[in-house]
């Protein structure tokens, strides 16, 4: 069941560079970056500096924070830290106690990918006006979604080791 979310973030992993790269092409030489209230810009960075950043926050970011939860307990489990982590990593469960956090991690990976690009695009919608303006409902609404998800997923890792079953 663990592969699914694996060739999931593998996929949004190869899909998400190709979104940012081939939407940025519009984007003049200097991107609008951060907005103030009422979404106005109010920091910018060069068009080469924003991709470059853009591309390595949707891609290497996620796939360092799921290498990071999924897959370096593998090499040290002594760092694991979940609730009854004896009776979870022992050799009668290990496999499958690694097995759904590195699943698990690959849905975060997801997530935040996602979010990176949806925040990327709101970024280059926003430059599409001049001024520069930042859809502030749309922003609020990726936030929220991201914070829902993220939560759902901290949520679903706590009750996965709450207890020996």
């Amino acid at each position: 069941m663990a592969i699914i979310p694996r060739l999931l973030f593998l996929l949004v992993l190869i899909v998400a560079p190709i979104v940012v790269y081939g939407t940025s092409a519009g984007l003049q030489e200097r991107v609008a970056t951060h907005f103030g209230s009422g979404g106005l810009a109010n920091g910018w960075m060069r068009h080469d500096v924003y991709v470059a950043f853009m591309l390595a926050m949707s891609t290497l970011l996620p796939l360092f924070v799921v290498a990071l939860t999924g897959f370096v307990p593998r090499i040290a489990a002594s760092q694991i830290r979940i609730a009854n982590r004896d009776y979870w990593l022992s050799p009668a469960r290990r496999a499958e106690t690694l097995a759904w956090l590195a699943g698990h991690a690959s849905w975060l990976g997801i997530v935040l990918t996602l979010f990176m690009v949806g925040m990327h695009l709101l970024i280059a919608r926003a430059n599409e006006v001049r001024p520069a303006r930042l859809d502030e409902a749309l922003f609020f609404m990726l936030m929220a979604a991201f914070a829902v998800l993220t939560l759902a997923w901290i949520v679903a890792l706590t009750l996965r080791f709450r207890r020996a079953l």
